[in-house]
């Protein structure tokens, strides 16, 4: 990664079963948290590293506005929760290049538009 910053992973099964409510989810990102409901794999960790990014570079409140923005924009085209979850550009620049490990060295300011 160009520049290291303060993160910290937290393994919590509660909160994520708790999130279930909203979503399934196995990791969320809230800056500068990671939270797991188990030991992250490298190919998570790094998924959700990518996320640590993109909330940085939005100053963390323009990532969330943008991120419910997103899912509700794709819910009105008829999707279903989970596929407005993957069309959210955040999440696509974050699969789409989660195993590649040396992504966030080479990674461009804001690359997440690219998946707009």
């Amino acid at each position: 990664m160009k520049k290291d910053f303060y993160h910290k992973v937290i393994v919590n099964p509660r909160f994520c079963q708790l999130m279930s409510v909203f979503i399934n989810v196995y990791a969320i990102t809230l800056y500068p948290f990671i939270i797991s409901r188990d030991r992250l794999n490298i190919t998570v960790y790094n998924h959700e590293k990518i996320h640590l990014v993109q909330q940085r570079e939005l100053w963390v409140v323009g990532f969330y506005l943008l991120y419910v923005w997103y899912w509700l924009k794709a819910k009105s085209k008829g999707l279903t929760g989970s596929e407005a979850y993957y069309a959210i550009p955040f999440e696509k620049e974050a699969y789409e290049n989660e195993s590649n490990f040396k992504y966030l060295d080479d990674r461009n300011s804001h690359a997440w538009r690219d998946f707009i």
